[in-house]
């Protein structure tokens, strides 16, 4: 099997890592490619072994689904919420995975916008460019749904439920939910409240005549919004594939993950 492995030139020498792409190699059932930051993921890849956190994998997702190849993940991070895998794994349930494993689709946000054209696994996030507030008027599906005067509106996917959405005091969303998230990040009216909008729906936020924003895609800062413009977020027609490790226990992983979150430990 063709498989690439990735991770940050930062964490190239971690032992887990080293360990698991040697017994791997060994095996002779894989053909490994190495690549990290930008370098383009080779043609014919089948899986993508990602070394990283959560960060990594969702750069990682993203070239993987443009490519075709499906993601399997080992957490060298911190909470490690979209990797199937510890540092503690055994080489041999990963070959295993990699080999054996079913596949699942995960959703990704397409946003357009005088910034660029951009794929989201997790988030597409408008945020204040300054200390003022912003206001943004939501359209769904060409209809107005509400005003927000907010520290930021976040669009987010199921998968990004339990991230910057949740912090912000969204719902969680079980990745085979068909719906995407619309949460006014620390608003300033009593009304405005997250917004749960069919998977198919075209979200559309527009900026007041008088702010700024910044536009952020799954934690990356892809520049400035002027006054006015608008960005428009929907589905992709191009999805994300992670290998499936074991049964669908979601809600298992969830608790043990958010017992975790915020601990450094």
């Amino acid at each position: 099997m063709d498989i690439a492995a990735y991770t940050k030139s930062t964490l190239t020498d971690h032992p887990a890592r080293l360990r698991i792409l040697d017994a791997l190699r060994a095996s002779g059932e894989f053909s490994i490619s190495e690549i990290q930051g930008s370098m383009p993921i080779p043609q014919g890849t089948e899986r993508l072994l990602v070394f990283g956190g959560d960060g990594t994998m969702l750069d990682a997702a993203v070239r993987a689904a443009r490519s075709g190849a499906a993601v399997l993940g080992v957490n060298l991070g911190n909470l490690g919420f979209l990797t199937q895998f510890e540092t503690d794994a055994s080489p041999e349930d990963i070959a295993a995975a990699l080999i054996g494993g079913e596949t699942e689709s995960r959703m990704l946000l397409e946003c357009r916008s005088a910034a660029g054209n951009f794929l989201a696994l997790n988030d597409v996030v408008l945020r204040s460019d300054g200390t003022r507030p912003l206001t943004v008027s939501l359209f769904v599906d060409g209809q107005f749904a509400d005003c927000y005067r907010s520290d930021g509106v976040i669009v987010a996917t199921p998968t990004g439920s339990t991230a910057y959405s949740l912090s912000a005091g969204g719902p969680v969303l079980a990745p085979e939910v068909d719906a995407v998230i619309v949460n006014p990040v620390c608003p300033h009216t009593l009304h405005s409240r997250p917004i749960v909008a069919g998977g198919s729906s075209e979200i559309v936020l527009r900026l007041s005549s008088e702010e700024s924003a910044r536009l952020v895609v799954d934690g990356r800062d892809e520049g400035v919004l002027r006054a006015s413009s608008v960005i428009a977020v929907r589905r992709s027609q191009t999805e994300a594939r992670f290998v499936k490790v074991g049964e669908n226990r979601f809600y298992e992983r969830l608790l043990s993950k958010m017992n975790r979150w915020g601990t450094t430990a």
